[in-house]
């Protein structure tokens, strides 16, 4: 199995918050305050964290895209009557896929 290195995603936490909102897009303008619907954004995968301040990926999201990119994270946070922030937004590079084994090689005496 290959060696695929994982990537945490941390925030710091907001007292008035009960949980958080962790957003993933290769498109920054989806973030745009005239196109982010927040959960109901088109282009955006969502996952809700409760109980912590970081998410591990792909660990903790499989739904997490696998291809290689930039991507865009906007985290918000959400209160117990479920109003949510605007988001915080960060951006890094993603690859979880390992390159191809070498295509020959062997041992030999000297």
């Amino acid at each position: 199995m290959a060696f695929i290195r994982k990537r945490r995603i941390w925030w710091e936490s907001v007292p008035e918050a009960t949980s958080y909102v962790v957003y993933v897009s290769q498109d920054r303008s989806k973030f745009d305050p005239n196109h982010f619907s927040w959960e109901g954004t088109p282009g955006i995968l969502s996952k809700q964290v409760t109980g912590k301040t970081e998410l591990i990926v792909p660990d903790e999201w499989s739904e997490f895209p696998a291809e290689m990119g930039t991507y865009y994270i906007g985290i918000t946070s959400k209160d117990e009557v479920g109003n949510q922030s605007d988001p915080f937004l960060s951006s890094g590079p993603f690859k979880f896929l390992p390159p191809p084994p070498p295509p020959k090689g062997g041992i030999e005496s000297l």
